[in-house]
């Protein structure tokens, strides 16, 4: 009988030893489970939005090729009191044209391009670089631009007074033309 209780005096310092190796490997294993989870997940993400890294560099590469200043979409959108209906000065296929005041007084309109627009960035770089290079009495001036996400901007010159379409279709215009 003396053999059977050194054998359950040995099984009970081993299975001792055992439960405190095991709470050990517990807790490696769920390190190494929230490693390889972080891991998944972070592989995951560069899976399903590969272009991210490259569309902030294009948007910083064109930025740079276009000889105009690029404009904080923060600061436009201080200027028109957040895209405000007040500031609407009207709207077209390509998106909504707003009146901003910058804080130094000097008056805006800024085109917000349309997002069903389709345009591409690179569609957009040409169109900038397009108007950048025409200046003409009879065109407003193109003061910058801004590129945020999906957010494309053209900042204009305010023309104070009429609408265009009053001296286009005026009855001033009318007369010269008969």
């Amino acid at each position: 009988m003396l053999k059977k209780r050194e054998n359950t005096v040995l099984e009970t310092r081993s299975s001792a030893a055992n439960g405190h190796g095991n709470i050990k490997q517990k807790k490696v294993g769920i390190a190494v489970g929230v490693i390889i989870f972080g891991l998944i997940t972070c592989v995951s993400i560069m899976i399903i939005h590969p272009g991210t890294r490259k569309i902030i560099y294009r948007e910083k590469q064109m930025q740079e090729d276009i000889d105009l200043p690029a404009f904080n979409f923060s600061v436009l959108a201080k200027a028109t009191e957040k895209f405000s209906s007040s500031n609407k000065l009207g709207e077209g296929g390509f998106g909504e044209v707003y009146k901003g005041t910058l804080t130094d007084g000097q008056e805006l309109a800024i085109k917000r391009l349309s997002k069903k627009s389709g345009q591409g960035l690179e569609e957009f770089k040409t169109e900038v670089a397009l108007i950048a290079k025409l200046q003409h009495r009879n065109l407003v001036k193109l003061l910058g631009f801004c590129i945020q996400g999906v957010e494309k901007i053209l900042v204009y010159k305010y023309m104070p007074n009429k609408s265009l379409d009053y001296f286009i279709s005026g009855w001033t215009l009318f007369y010269c033309i008969f």
